[in-house]
């Protein structure tokens, strides 16, 4: 029987962890087992892994994220698990106290598991990824609707401002007529002294629809969303003498 590395040279013992045959230059001696030279190198790097692999570290990564102390500790199947399934709290728990002692097993030698760091680094990852996509789009639903909120607030007081604006146009033109109001909204626009700068009558502004009723013996303005609870939640109405009332949209 020839060594598998020196084929001119006979063999003097079989590596007790592959069964290739050795020479006595190949023959590695440890704890009373031969081992060739390649699997003493995998057999030493082994032990070097196992006296780093760190409990806390296993039991610290599951406190943070379900399931990713399993990964580190090379159990994939369990870490994703636990991990869709941490919400429950008691999975959660169970995995933190398992990574912790899974990991303890793995330094002290009473428990082997086949790493594949291609595929515990892509379920870490995916994990991670996962995680902050779930906290960004949580984000998001909380902070879409506030903006809009505010949004629709802006043009509600920018649209409660126009009425008081075209109220106290009418009231000043009323002032100066002897107590008659504006029959049109021309008569407020095209005065040598114009008391409005611009007409609001049937226009869309900022997303409310503004109609104007004017009698001589008074006036009533109105502002309606383009669409309800989207644009605006509630109606405005303008009334004789300045007086400002609203309603929900909903209520139309």
């Amino acid at each position: 029987m020839k060594c598998v590395n020196h084929l001119d040279t006979d063999a003097v013992a079989v590596c007790n962890h592959c069964g290739k045959s050795v020479c006595s230059d190949c023959q590695v001696q440890l704890n009373n087992e031969t081992y060739c030279k390649d699997c003493i190198r995998l057999k030493l790097g082994q032990e070097v892994t196992e006296e780093s692999h760190s409990p806390v570290l296993a039991a610290l990564l599951s406190f943070i994220i379900g399931g990713l102390g399993q990964i580190y500790n090379g159990q994939i199947g369990k870490g994703l698990l636990i991990f869709f399934t941490w919400w429950l709290i008691i999975p959660w728990a169970i995995g933190i106290f398992d990574a912790y002692k899974t990991a303890k097993a793995i330094k002290e030698g009473r428990l082997e598991i086949k790493k594949r760091p291609g595929c515990m680094i892509a379920a870490a990852v995916g994990m991670v990824v996962f995680v902050f996509g779930i906290f960004f789009l949580s984000l998001l639903a909380i902070a879409i609707p506030n903006f809009l909120r505010a949004k629709m607030q802006v043009r509600e007081d920018a649209t409660r401002q126009s009425l008081e604006r075209i109220a106290e146009a009418i009231e000043a033109y009323r002032t100066d007529h002897n107590g008659q109001y504006p029959l049109k909204e021309q008569d407020l626009t095209d005065s040598a002294s114009p008391y409005l700068s611009e007409a609001y009558d049937n226009t869309v502004r900022l997303e409310y629809i503004f109609a104007e009723d004017l009698r001589v013996d008074g006036y009533k303005i109105t502002a309606t969303p383009t669409e309800c609870m989207v644009t605006g939640e509630n109606v405005f109405v303008m009334e004789t003498g300045g007086l400002l009332s609203s309603r929900a949209c909903s209520e139309e």
